[in-house]
């Protein structure tokens, strides 16, 4: 490869299709998604594109190419997120050159030896926990204590970083205008140094609380949630037209992508975004949670149009690689969770190379989707919801029950799925697991036993 080419991944927090215009969607919410929209008639939109239930899992799997129950990242609590052994697609992507850049939500680790500058970023500016954190300095119980507000923080080496400025609601309304401004230097300076980059574009909405810009408030017919997703389209936008400036625009992989489901749970009822095609959302085993959108482009190299294939939040890891004529940096130290779908993305054949996933909740193992089925064995309703092990496991065929609100109630039962299939690939997973995964909460300098040998 003579040049290889750069990579931005936008990402969006807690996103439903029913958000999206060309997913169906964004109208039904009173937003319109025109960036998106248009993006998606020159790329490839997934309908069948996967993430884990939480932000820090599908974050800490689109690095690794790991399951989180492997990595032990199942959550961005003090003393946890990924140890200093995962390898990350932006230390792999280091090693070929690239100035690597996250802007926005790291989540994967809040100490020394687990910030994102520790994983292969030269730059990071953002936040280490959630968005959410931004209302504390307004709560007036919060501020009758002595605990410490949550900051803005920068970091330009490993091990490192500096508080710039006090998260509150006024910086977390305008914070997006500052990611825009540094993503854009990132590109411009690495245009200017002739070398690719590597811009993790971790955008702050939709999460709660969701704060539109001034200019932006009143811009929809749904309120203020409508308000933020056409403030979304618009700078996901502005970073397209950045890309046309500086004449990149084809030499550049583009992945717009969502984490998990719409936030059903801390949003007012008549406030949240659209459900979509899928019920549930955020923190929920519902389909509106795992299956999230995701369009990517790549003009000249990756086919277009849209497709039911399945894809998981785990295959960017050996994909990008892959695209990038670099798969000798796949490591085969590890096991790796997520396969290559360059071949598919490419159109160089038709089907794509995953039929399953498993499902997670924090360390528990709570279902299964393989082709058009889904097995439950536990089920959640929303953020507010207790795990509810099911008496019997659920088994849902997708293409003629999207709702998932009748199990069993098919001419046949189906139970084939469970006893032939999910107990195998649960089985496989499991054993798979020995001396390979990282408990959670291991110390950042922890090695699991099978790099020990």
């Amino acid at each position: 490869m003579a040049k290889r080419p750069n990579v931005l991944y936008f990402h969006v927090d807690n996103i439903s299709t029913g958000d999206i215009s060309c997913y169906g969607g964004g109208v039904g919410i009173g937003a319109r998604t025109p960036r998106v929209d248009a993006f998606a008639e020159t790329g490839l939109r997934l309908t069948n594109y996967n993430v884990e239930a939480q932000c820090t899992p599908t974050r800490s799997a689109l690095m690794t190419g790991r399951h989180s129950t492997r990595t032990g990242c199942t959550s961005a609590l003090p003393g946890s997120g990924l140890v200093g052994w995962e390898v990350t697609v932006a230390s792999q992507l280091k090693t070929l050159g690239y100035r690597n850049a996250i802007l926005g939500k790291w989540h994967c680790g809040a100490e020394p030896g687990r910030y994102a500058t520790d994983h292969g970023f030269d730059y990071w500016y953002g936040i280490e926990g959630t968005w959410d954190e931004a209302m504390w300095p307004d709560d007036k119980f919060f501020r009758a204590t002595d605990l410490e507000p949550s900051y803005v923080i920068e970091s330009e080496a490993p091990g490192q970083m500096r508080k710039v400025k006090v998260l509150d609601r006024e910086v977390r309304r305008d914070i997006d205008l500052d990611f825009l401004e540094r993503g854009k230097q990132w590109m411009t300076d690495s245009v200017d140094a002739d070398e690719p980059f590597f811009l993790y574009f971790n955008h702050s909405n939709m999460h709660f609380p969701t704060l539109p810009r001034k200019e932006f408030i009143g811009s929809s017919d749904g309120g203020q949630v409508a308000d933020c997703m056409q403030m979304l389209d618009a700078d996901f936008g502005t970073l397209l037209d950045h890309l046309d400036e500086l004449g990149i625009r084809d030499d550049t992989i583009i992945v717009f992508a969502g984490d998990n489901g719409r936030d059903t749970t801390f949003h007012a009822p008549n406030n949240r975004s659209a459900e979509g095609t899928w019920k549930g959302g955020y923190f929920s085993t519902y389909e509106g949670n795992n299956r999230t959108a995701c369009v990517v482009s790549w003009p000249d190299h990756l086919r277009t149009g849209a497709t039911d294939e399945m894809m998981h939040v785990v295959d960017w890891f050996p994909t990008l690689l892959s695209l990038l004529e670099a798969e000798d940096l796949v490591p085969e130290d590890r096991v790796l969770d997520g396969v290559d779908q360059s071949a598919f993305l490419t159109g160089r054949q038709e089907e794509s190379n995953r039929e399953h996933f498993l499902m997670f909740f924090d360390q528990l193992q709570v279902g299964l989707r393989w082709r058009n089925f889904k097995v439950l064995t536990h089920r959640v309703v929303d953020g507010t919801a207790p795990i509810e092990q099911l008496a019997t496991p659920h088994i849902y065929n997708l293409t003629v029950n999207p709702d998932e609100d009748t199990p069993y109630n098919y001419s046949e039962v189906h139970s084939w799925v469970l006893y032939k299939v999910f107990g195998k690939i649960a089985k496989e997973y499991q054993e798979s697991l020995e001396g390979d995964a990282v408990p959670k909460g291991a110390p950042v300098d922890y090695v699991p036993a099978s790099a020990r040998r």
